[in-house]
């Protein structure tokens, strides 16, 4: 990571802060092209289900909002009844072949926001945040890349356009295999980067089994060719040595939700990222939701992680503005 950021340092004695976060976009399908003609919503009816569960277990979402979703007359509306309970914010997700000026060619490449020419990344975000203000009343200050696609320019848009929070980073992650950004030097901590300086909040991944410390793996096998080849890494999971585990119910168990929170928690990490994307809400527009067995299965595991990090790991849920505050009074940027 650039040692011009400027890690957040929080008292050991901080108690746990959960951003629960909603990828709030359209209905495509995974495995094909992007397609500029795929702007559907429909799913966001089944907002009710899991808004149920976060009001039982007294949880504040943001639902960082891309533009079909900010520009459907029904999704608008059931945004704005989660919105005006006090315990949900709306947020800004750039998915630029779906978000005007419709001027690039579609292609993955094009798919991650940071990728595009400074220009056309900065009109985007800013047709984005009007949207959402005229939608929602208000301007966007935190902000999500669609496929988590940060860019080196990236910040410099946010800057411009007063957002005040980034959650684009995926620790750990690496999305170089189609054009993405590399974020393997990033961990779960938050950091403020720039001048004037943007909170970011990296969404939460740990390494959990025998062979990890800190929540990162004490030797990545994963980046040795020949241990790939024989499929070593593959076979170290199956053992409980090494997991890499995203703070997501999406292809994660309820088992690797609480192992990955633990670990982080126990590494000091104080601000955690759960995350999913809202068309996983209804059977058919994720791999990870196929049908109404899955779906009732994905919203037990949000009702159950949910209730783990409140009781078991006296966990608190913060919308990010309460995060900033935090982060403020932790260490001045």
């Amino acid at each position: 990571m650039n040692q011009a950021r400027r890690i957040v340092d929080f008292a050991p004695d901080t108690r746990p802060m959960l951003l629960t976060v909603v990828h709030t976009e359209e209905e495509f399908d995974w495995s094909k092209p992007f397609d500029r003609n795929s702007r559907a919503t429909t799913h966001l009816c089944e907002l009710g289900r899991v808004r149920e569960i976060f009001d039982r277990r007294d949880v504040s979402a943001v639902y960082m909002v891309d533009y079909p979703a900010a520009s459907d007359r029904t999704a608008v509306a059931a945004l704005n009844t989660v919105a005006r309970t006090g315990k949900a914010m709306i947020g800004a997700h750039l998915h630029p072949w779906v978000n005007p000026p419709f001027t690039e060619m579609v292609s993955n490449f094009n798919s991650y926001p940071g990728n595009l020419p400074c220009s056309l990344e900065r009109a985007k975000l800013e047709k984005l945040t009007t949207r959402i203000e005229q939608s929602f009343g208000h301007r966007p200050m935190a902000y999500l890349a669609g496929r988590y696609g940060f860019g080196e320019r990236s910040l410099s848009v946010l800057q411009d356009l007063g957002y005040r929070l980034d959650l684009s980073a995926v620790a750990l992650g690496d999305f170089r295999s189609d054009g993405g950004p590399d974020f393997r030097a990033y961990d779960s901590n938050c950091f403020w980067d720039g001048t004037p300086p943007i909170l970011r909040i990296p969404h939460s991944s740990a390494d959990v089994g025998f062979l990890c410390q800190n929540a990162r793996r004490l030797v990545d096998i994963g980046r040795n060719a020949a241990m790939r080849r024989l499929h070593v890494p593959g076979a170290l999971s199956r053992l409980g040595a090494v997991r890499r585990v995203r703070l997501t119910p999406e292809g994660f168990s309820l088992r690797d939700l609480i192992a990955g929170a633990q670990a982080l928690i126990a590494a000091g990490i104080r601000v955690l990222v759960f995350s999913f994307h809202s068309p996983s809400l209804a059977p058919g527009f994720t791999p990870y939701v196929r049908d109404l067995h899955d779906r009732d299965e994905f919203l037990s595991r949000i009702d159950r992680f949910l209730k783990f990090f409140r009781e078991e790991c006296d966990g608190q849920s913060l919308l990010p503005d309460s995060v900033l505050a935090a982060a403020s009074c932790a260490v001045h940027p």
